[in-house]
């Protein structure tokens, strides 16, 4: 099975976002980032074009993940509902969902909101998410990011994956808590490693408090996902500290083609 770029699935998002009942504080969020970008222009950050953030062209060129998906890991499927992997070893969290394919202006985007403090990204980028949200049927009671180690945080300065959760939380009238998921160690980059040795990385690295999540269900936001390790390991993190259920969210996934192989 291909991917295509589907027009019709690319506006179908937008039209569900539209339709949110979105909070005052929702909409102040949005008017402060069109007032930074009024007083200082953008740059797109899929292409670099003046004025937006991230522009219709870059936007329109997103893959979106069309076609029979795994009900659990979200990886594509010939048919079926759940993956061979997820029959095999069901995840511990209940769903994970991304938006596009990381690749093109998309992969562009996300690195610029995740190395070079194109902070702004963050809002716009969380529009795609925040309409995902709004199609699937997922009772969440509280909102959350991907927490970044000590080290990570500190060279950094911010959480992209909190960038991107706030809004949407904000979007859906959520709560949304930096608090209820810490992690509890530096961890080495993902990027280079395999699906085992990305297990192994963040096994254990996660830890969930009692006081917030007990009882409640939980989503995860998170920029980008290519095995899901990482969703993995805070869904048992929150699943020891007694949380109903955890989702995990993301703007993008990687290595989707190969996965589908």
């Amino acid at each position: 099975m291909t991917l295509e770029k589907s027009r019709a699935s690319l506006a179908e998002p937008r039209a569900s976002l539209a339709g949110l009942s979105q909070s005052p504080a929702s909409k102040l969020y949005h008017l402060f980032w069109e007032a930074v970008d009024w007083v200082f222009p953008p740059l797109c950050g899929g292409c670099q074009a003046v004025g937006e953030r991230w522009c219709n062209s870059c936007r329109d060129s997103a893959i979106p993940l069309d076609g029979p998906i795994c009900q659990h890991c979200g990886a594509l499927l010939r048919e079926g509902s759940l993956c061979a992997d997820c029959q095999k070893s069901p995840p511990a969290y209940a769903s994970l969902r991304s938006c596009y394919v990381f690749d093109g202006a998309l992969r562009s985007a996300l690195h610029r909101l995740k190395y070079s403090r194109d902070i702004g990204l963050g809002e716009a980028l969380a529009q795609p998410l925040a309409a995902l949200l709004a199609q699937l049927d997922w009772p969440v009671d509280l909102v959350t990011s991907v927490p970044l180690g000590k080290t990570r945080l500190a060279e950094r300065g911010y959480n992209q994956s909190t960038l991107l959760a706030r809004p949407l939380a904000l979007a859906h009238r959520l709560p949304y808590s930096s608090r209820c998921l810490k992690r509890t160690r530096d961890t080495a980059s993902q990027v280079t490693l395999t699906a085992a040795e990305r297990r192994t990385n963040v096994q254990g690295a996660f830890w969930a408090d009692p006081a917030l999540v007990k009882g409640k269900s939980i989503l995860v936001v998170d920029d980008i996902t290519t095995t899901g390790s990482t969703i993995q390991a805070c869904a048992l993190a929150l699943d020891q500290a007694g949380a109903k259920a955890c989702y995990g969210l993301t703007v993008a996934r990687a290595n989707y083609v190969s996965l589908a192989a």
